[in-house]
């Protein structure tokens, strides 16, 4: 006698020798004694593929690099006010405090908690500064990446891209704080320049010079400016105002 070759077949029918094959499943038919060591064809629900959620690899919540920080997480919390800082006062911030220069009339910060991606509870979190607009482009819940440089235990955030809306978010015109100090530093050594060319022109005796070559120049126009002047009042004296 003969039964279906296929376990998910419910037929617990037995086929004579003659018949081939399940008229239910359409399965091989095979002896009994053959039952444990037949192979079976399993449905495709069934077929292990060899993967293994645990050899996933997970994404890296943070990763540091020379001061460069990478994050990829969700946002807990959003936290911002605006303060109004002179122009000095935001320039020192550029320069000392790694801000940006903002060129509206206040400064605004943004302060955001990022905690790991996870179906369990979090076991990481981190917080980030940011200073511009960003009001109504970031979300309690959202899923962003960051790029961020750590100052004096502060994260400021360089860039930022929410993969929730799919959109690179970024702050209002402002001058980056690296431009500025670039230029203050290129500033400070033309006045180290202008200063040391100076010191070394009036070392050199050159200035004496200079300044005699300009007075030879320039000293028949001035007594020809005073001999006018001095005609011209005496053609046209000043009248005494009465009382």
């Amino acid at each position: 006698m003969k039964k279906c070759s296929n376990p998910n077949c419910e037929s617990e029918f037995l086929f004579s020798d003659s018949k081939s094959t399940c008229p239910f499943c359409h399965s091989m038919l095979i002896t009994s004694d053959a039952m444990a060591t037949a192979r079976h064809i399993l449905p495709a629900d069934s077929v292990d593929y060899g993967l293994n959620n645990n050899e996933e690899e997970n994404d890296v919540f943070l990763s540091t690099h020379l001061g460069n920080m990478e994050c990829h997480g969700r946002i807990v919390e959003i936290d911002h006010h605006e303060i109004f800082n002179s122009k000095w006062h935001k320039l020192f911030n550029s320069l000392f405090r790694d801000e940006p220069y903002q060129l509206a009339n206040q400064t605004i910060e943004y302060t955001i908690r990022v905690e790991n991606i996870t179906d369990d509870f979090s076991t990481e979190i981190t917080d980030f500064c940011m200073y511009g607009s960003y009001l109504g482009r970031l979300q309690v819940g959202d899923e962003v990446r960051i790029n961020a440089k750590n100052k004096r235990n502060r994260r400021i955030v360089k860039k930022l891209y929410n993969e929730t809306t799919g959109s690179a978010v970024k702050p209002g015109l402002q001058i980056p704080s690296i431009i500025l100090k670039i230029s203050f530093a290129l500033v400070i050594l033309a006045l180290i320049s202008l200063a040391s060319g100076l010191v070394w022109f009036v070392k050199s005796g050159m200035l004496l010079n200079v300044i005699e070559s300009v007075l030879i120049a320039f000293l028949p126009l001035i007594i020809m400016s005073v001999g006018i002047w001095m005609l011209v009042r005496s053609v046209f004296p000043k009248r005494r105002r009465r009382r």
